[in-house]
C-alpha cells in the first residue's frame, strides 16, 4: 500500500474508509473519536459568516448561539462576507480560505 503515488493535483481522489484500521487506531490512541474532525464546507463568496455558522452547526449538531467563527484567531462579525475575508484576509495565498471556529463552553 506504502508505494502506491498519490495523484499529485487530486490527493483525495482514492482515499476511501477502513474501518477496522479505524477501530485499530481508536484503541490504540484513546480519546481520538471525541477529536473534532476537519469540516470542508463550500459557500458562495456572497454567503456571510452567519450563514457559514448556521450550516457548521447544523452539520456539527451544535447550537448556533455558542459557536464563533475565527480567523487567526480573531473572531469574524456574522455580516462579513466570505469575498470581504477574503480579499482583506487572504489574499495571495492559495486556495481554500481557512478558517477556525470555538464553541463556547455554555454558562451555568
Amino acid at each position: 500500500m506504502c508505494n502506491i503515488k498519490i495523484h499529485e493535483t487530486q490527493p483525495l481522489l482514492n482515499l476511501k474508509l477502513d474501518r477496522v484500521m479505524q477501530d485499530i487506531v481508536y484503541k490504540l490512541v484513546p480519546g481520538l473519536q471525541d477529536i473534532p474532525a476537519k469540516t470542508r464546507i463550500k459557500m458562495s463568496y456572497r454567503a456571510e459568516v452567519r450563514h457559514l455558522r448556521r450550516v457548521l452547526c447544523h452539520r456539527l449538531m451544535l447550537n448556533p448561539q455558542h459557536v464563533q467563527l475565527l480567523f487567526d484567531n480573531e473572531v469574524l462579525p456574522d455580516h462579513m462576507t466570505m469575498k470581504q475575508i477574503w480579499l482583506s484576509r487572504w489574499f495571495g495565498k492559495p486556495s481554500p480560505l481557512l478558517l477556525q471556529y470555538s464553541v463556547k463552553e455554555k454558562r451555568r
